[in-house]
């Protein structure tokens, strides 16, 4: 960006000198002409910038304004997973903080891709997460501002990073923070992906800084014998670690406008999950 505005001045400037002070001299044409060729191509390349990023011009301006202003951004990379049985959606508890969630959590930063973030994107590691035991390696890091989009362009096309889905829905509901399902009958799982929810930047609170959330959908396609496993475990009922909701209780983030009671809270990240879309609310 900077180096933009730079060859912009640079290129007005020989516009302005060719124009007003070479009159009448036979370099006049040239100056003019090359000013006016090097102002033309600027403007081509903010014209398809603008069409490239259309979908996220206010995120391409904003985040290009407050990498100017020399600040950070954190991300957060995660993927969840919507599994339904019967209109209701299985939640389990999350680690950090007191709310229910979708089954699903933050990508892993593999070895090599580190140093591939360090270099590239200047990235470090959110210094408010315990980088320990499940938690670690997660993908929390902040990132300059100024290279926001570079590096949600490069996350979004899946290289040289984790891609894999397994590991949250194992450690989650077969073995590691709870075993709630069979593993012999667990021993993969298909699913859809549905699609991808990036949030605006935005302040957070706890953190006070810039943020970006952006989370993988994937929807769970069992097989006969995996959803008779998923229905007995509905049948045994809510515990403190995993709820069954459906999409009115989601929606209300836990509040049961039927019984006019706050039955417990879930995190808003999972009303955007289920709706396939961010709101403020």
């Amino acid at each position: 960006m900077i180096r933009k505005i730079l060859q912009a001045i640079l290129f007005t400037g020989v516009l302005v000198y060719g124009y007003f002070f070479l009159s009448g001299s036979d370099l006049q044409p040239e100056f003019v002409g090359a000013g006016l060729i090097g102002l033309f191509g600027l403007i081509a390349l903010l014209l398809e910038t603008v069409i490239v990023n259309r979908k996220r011009l206010w995120l391409t301006i904003y985040s290009k304004w407050l990498g100017l202003r020399g600040q950070r951004i954190r991300f957060s990379m995660a993927y969840l997973y919507r599994i339904k049985v019967d209109d209701k959606y299985l939640l389990v508890k999350n680690n950090n903080f007191p709310h229910y969630q979708l089954v699903g959590g933050k990508y892993k930063v593999l070895e090599g891709t580190r140093s591939f973030l360090q270099n590239q994107f200047d990235a470090i590691d959110d210094p408010k997460l315990p980088n320990k035991d499940l938690m670690k390696d997660d993908f929390a890091l902040f990132i300059p501002a100024g290279k926001a989009i570079n590096f949600l362009d490069w996350f979004n096309k899946g290289e040289d990073r984790e891609i894999s889905h397994w590991r949250e829905f194992y450690e989650e509901l077969i073995e590691g923070k709870a075993k709630l399902l069979n593993k012999e009958k667990f021993p993969y799982v298909n699913y859809n992906f549905k699609g991808r929810i990036t949030t605006p930047i935005k302040r957070t609170p706890g953190w006070d800084c810039y943020e970006i959330l952006q989370y993988d959908i994937l929807d769970i396609i069992p097989t006969p014998e995996q959803r008779q496993e998923l229905k007995k475990l509905q049948e045994k009922g809510d515990t403190k670690y995993y709820k069954w909701a459906d999409a009115e209780l989601i929606q209300c983030l836990g509040h049961d406008n039927r019984t006019k009671t706050q039955e417990y809270d879930i995190g808003i990240h999972t009303k955007w999950a289920v709706n396939m879309k961010w709101s403020k609310e």
